[in-house]
């Protein structure tokens, strides 16, 4: 009878035991498989297009003759100059706006602080192409609205206006980059211990002095990260020049790389460019690292402290409403307007005339052509699938590498963060070179695997600093009352960073939404999204352009209203 009842015991318990090994498998292979996966994206790529860069069409031989074609070729040079004209100019331009926005809002006692928090960042999420568009349509010599309203208006002659120039590129992406530097400084503007700053005023400095010795070289860790970020995507970046700039004979790297795809293909001169540019990237990244290695940025102790908000003068208030008032004008307002008004035109000379306002325009894009159709549910479809994959992805990882300190973590940090460092364009080239001859290539999944690979690094940091925030006691805790990992990861960890998890979720949606450089390179019939979809159009009627454009705003602002209801974790 005893041995009946051991073995009905040992029966009910074969169960339960084989759930929690098949549990202990998830817990010890899930979040490392997580971080293979990542190595993979983020080096196979990189490696696929440095190997093309050594290979000529037509031989499998290794040689450097790619990159001796493009050091004698004068157009590369001239590329590559604007490129970095580009990427200085726009780094320098939005790192002072950035900061002086990030600053205003978090230190100044101006009216309307919170309000402005949130306007500040609106052009981040509107597409720079969207913008490009905008910015003709406003200061075109003929046609600008700018330019006919101070004509008309103010007998003012505006016709110098070049928007498309090297300084009309500029221009756009410092007004569309600036949220970037934005978003990387104003958590630690409002974490700075205002003790320091006092400090260096008590000993004479006055208010410019005490920034540019204490305030700025503080934030110089957030500060040199943003800025490098920006110099890699206004330099690597091939919306606005390819409206800009590419059809009035002024080069660009991103806009020869394309270039080469096309036929006829040289995918060794695209691979060589984008190594090249990589190359100057890596150097960046390394010379940031060295700088910031060196150096002490404590500001945060353990005595109890409160950031100082300055208590501004009226003529200074006024200045930095202005300022505000400029930057959401200007980069937001005013290019959204054009935008919708040469949507509603059915013939735009430079004025909008009310009496013939149609919706013509977007009954045709959303119910008579079917590629703008297929883009729009193409788009959708990518962006939410994507989005949950690079969440899952970087969450796992960013899961595994705060329970694994050590050498091995900072090994792989730096390799996982890798493709966020890396121009779209390019990045997209290297899921091409490697992906061309299978059966992924012209499907949604080429698209969607360039998408995962390219952002689940954004997710990793983001998510990781969530992670950071909670205590492990409570994780140990449900472990020690019989919890299962995945019971714990269910019930406790995510409950506890929902909120991180649904702002890292819609931000990477709305950047897959407006997403243009990498998925120009994989994309094909059929498979083509909003971005793609605007660019092909743009070679038959800007109308239709803008309305799509129009489109393409209005599914954003939906991401971007339920994004700033997690505001919170944006600027911590």
């Amino acid at each position: 009878m005893d041995g009946d009842l051991q073995a009905v015991t040992l029966l009910a318990q074969q169960p339960t035991r084989q759930h929690d090994t098949q549990h202990r498998r998830l817990e010890r292979w899930a979040p490392g498989l997580a971080v293979l996966l990542g190595v993979a994206l983020a080096l196979i790529p990189v490696a696929a297009t440095v190997l093309r860069s050594l290979m000529v069409d037509g031989s499998d031989a290794l040689t450097i003759v790619n990159y001796q074609r493009l050091f004698a070729d004068p157009r590369v040079h001239l590329a590559a100059r604007n490129t970095l004209v580009i990427g200085v100019f726009v780094t320098l331009g939005s790192g002072l706006l950035g900061v002086l926005l990030a600053w205003i809002v978090s230190r100044t006692d101006i009216p309307g602080r919170k309000t402005f928090e949130l306007l500040n960042l609106v052009p981040f999420f509107t597409s720079p192409y969207v913008g490009a568009m905008a910015w003709q349509y406003l200061t075109a010599p003929n046609s600008g609205l700018l330019v006919n309203l101070a004509r008309n208006w103010f007998g003012l002659d505006l016709s110098y206006l070049r928007i498309n120039s090297i300084g009309g590129v500029i221009w756009v992406l410092v007004l569309f980059y600036t949220p970037f530097i934005y978003l990387f400084v104003i958590g630690p503007l409002r974490n700075l211990n205002g003790a320091l700053e006092d400090a260096a005023r008590v000993h004479g400095l006055g208010f410019i002095d005490t920034m540019r010795r204490i305030t700025l070289p503080l934030l110089a860790p957030a500060l040199l990260s943003g800025a490098i970020v920006v110099f890699v995507t206004s330099a690597g970046l091939f919306d606005v020049p390819v409206i800009l700039a590419t059809p009035y004979s002024i080069p660009t790297v991103p806009a020869l790389i394309f270039e080469s795809i096309g036929y006829p293909s040289d995918f060794g001169r695209a691979a060589a460019l984008g190594s090249m540019m990589m190359a100057v990237i890596v150097l960046l990244i390394v010379l940031q690292r060295m700088y910031i290695g060196q150096k002490r940025y404590e500001t945060v102790s353990g005595k109890g402290y409160s950031p100082r908000t300055a208590k501004l003068s009226r003529i200074t208030r006024a200045a930095c409403f202005a300022v505000e008032i400029f930057y959401v004008g200007f980069g937001a307002v005013l290019p959204l307007i054009a935008v919708l008004l040469v949507a509603l035109s059915p013939l735009w000379r430079g004025w909008f005339d009310p009496a013939r306002a149609t919706l013509e325009n977007f009954r045709y894009v959303l119910e008579e052509f079917d590629l703008t159709r297929h883009a729009i549910f193409n788009s959708t479809f990518l962006s939410v699938l994507g989005a949950t994959l690079v969440v899952a992805l970087g969450f796992l990882q960013a899961y595994r590498l705060q329970s694994r300190q050590g050498w091995i973590a900072k090994i792989l940090q730096p390799v996982l963060s890798m493709p966020n460092g890396i121009p779209g364009i390019i990045f997209g080239l290297g899921i091409l070179i490697l992906l061309i001859r299978t059966p992924l290539y012209g499907t949604y999944w080429i698209i969607l695997i360039a998408y995962v690979a390219h952002y689940f690094p954004f997710a990793m940091r983001s998510l990781g600093a969530v992670l950071l925030s909670l205590s492990p006691e409570l994780e140990q805790s449900a472990r020690s009352c019989g919890a299962t990992w995945w019971q714990t990861l269910r019930m406790v960890v995510i409950p506890l960073a929902r909120p991180g998890l649904i702002a890292t979720w819609l931000m990477v949606f709305i950047i897959l939404l407006r997403e243009l450089g990498s998925t120009i390179l994989l994309y094909g019939q059929g498979t083509e999204t909003i971005g793609v979809a605007m660019l092909l159009l743009s070679e038959q009627n800007f109308h239709y352009v803008a309305a799509l454009a129009i489109v393409q705003v209005a599914l954003l602002s939906l991401a971007f209203a339920l994004l700033s209801r997690n505001s919170k974790s944006l600027f911590q």
